[in-house]
């Protein structure tokens, strides 16, 4: 079972066409790929065009500037208290975080 595609399921159920989505750690971006959202997608290494290279703990985005703040098997470094602070600060005060994981890395 990929999580990926229950994100995008969730997101198909659950999201608005105007939601602003952060893929944090987005591989290859191929959230961005599939769903109608705009979708911001950060990863240390930009695999293609889609992607903006950065540390997910200082992503380029102003405060409150998504609606769905994503973490899907990305939660890897020793810094995970930093993004996650970090998609909070990029959240809308309305807006949601979504976090598929490992169990054994949390």
């Amino acid at each position: 079972l990929n999580p990926l595609d229950l994100i995008i399921q969730w997101m198909q159920d659950n999201c608005d066409e105007d939601d602003i989505i952060a893929d944090l750690g987005c591989g290859e971006a191929r959230l961005s790929q599939t769903v109608a959202q705009r979708v911001h997608s950060f990863d240390l290494v930009a695999q293609n065009e889609n992607v903006v290279a950065c540390d997910i703990s200082k992503v380029p985005l102003e405060d409150g500037a998504v609606t769905v703040a994503i973490f899907c098997l990305s939660l890897m470094g020793t810094n995970v208290g930093d993004v996650i602070r970090e998609a909070n600060r990029s959240l809308q005060v309305t807006g949601q975080l979504i976090i598929a994981e490992v169990r054994s890395r949390l």
